[in-house]
C-alpha cells in the first residue's frame, strides 16, 4: 500500500512538476520591482521581466524604477500569492525565480503590459516569451511607464514641480498649483528625466 502511494505521487509530481509550489505564500518586502520575500524567508525574482535599477554605480536611480516598485507594492504586498516555475527554479545565488499570481492577476505580465518593466529573454525559462514580448509591443506603441523616456520634445518648455518630481507641460492645468518656490523650467523632457522626474499623468508630457 504505501509502495503504491510512493509511485502515485512519484507520477504527480513527474506529471506536474509546478504542483511542488501550489501552495500560496505571503509577500512579506518588496525588494525592487521584480524581487520580493516570502513569509518563509525565500527570496523570488519575477521570470521574464527586469524593472529599471534603483541602485546604479552613482548611487542614483534609472528611470521610473520607484514608480515599479511601488507598483509592485501595491500588487503583492502582505498578499497570498501562488509562484509557478519553469525549467530553471533558483539562480546562481539560490534566489527563487517564478512566476508570480495574486488570485487571477499575472504578476509579471501586468508589469511589461503597463510599462514598468521590459520583456526579457532568460533561456531555459521561456514559456510566456512570446505573451510578454506582444506586452512589450504595445507598452512601447501606447508609450506607457518606461517607455516615456525616450519620447521626443513637442513643447518649447516644460514645468517642474520639484516637491513631487513632476514633469508637465506648461499649458497643464496642475502647473497652476506650484508654488514659486517648487516650480522649475526644464527645455526639454531627457534634462528632467534624467535626474528624475516622472512625466504628468494628466498632460502627458
Amino acid at each position: 500500500m504505501h509502495r503504491l502511494i510512493f509511485i502515485t505521487t512519484l507520477c504527480v509530481l513527474l506529471c506536474f512538476p509546478f504542483a511542488v509550489r501550489a501552495k500560496d505564500y505571503t509577500v512579506t518586502r518588496v525588494i525592487n520591482g521584480h524581487t520580493v520575500q516570502l513569509d518563509s524567508g525565500e527570496t523570488v525574482k519575477y521570470l521574464g521581466v527586469e524593472t529599471p535599477s534603483l541602485n546604479v554605480k552613482d548611487g542614483s536611480s534609472e528611470f521610473f524604477a520607484r514608480e515599479a516598485k511601488r507598483f509592485n507594492h501595491k500588487l503583492v504586498f502582505m498578499k497570498k500569492v501562488r509562484l509557478e516555475f519553469d525549467k530553471q527554479k533558483t539562480d546562481q545565488e539560490g534566489n527563487l525565480l517564478a512566476y508570480l499570481y495574486v488570485k487571477k492577476t499575472f504578476v509579471n505580465g501586468e508589469l511589461i503590459r503597463l510599462g514598468y518593466g521590459k520583456a526579457t529573454n532568460t533561456p531555459p525559462n521561456e514559456r510566456y516569451k512570446e505573451m510578454f514580448q506582444q506586452y512589450e509591443k504595445e507598452a512601447m506603441a501606447g508609450e506607457k511607464g518606461l517607455w516615456q523616456e525616450k519620447k521626443k520634445d513637442t513643447e518649447k518648455v516644460y514645468i517642474g514641480n520639484k516637491r513631487l518630481s513632476a514633469l508637465h507641460r506648461p499649458t497643464c492645468k496642475l502647473v497652476d498649483k506650484i508654488s514659486d518656490k517648487n516650480r522649475i523650467v526644464f527645455r526639454n523632457r531627457s534634462d528632467a528625466i534624467k535626474i528624475g522626474y516622472i512625466p504628468c499623468k494628466v498632460c502627458k508630457p
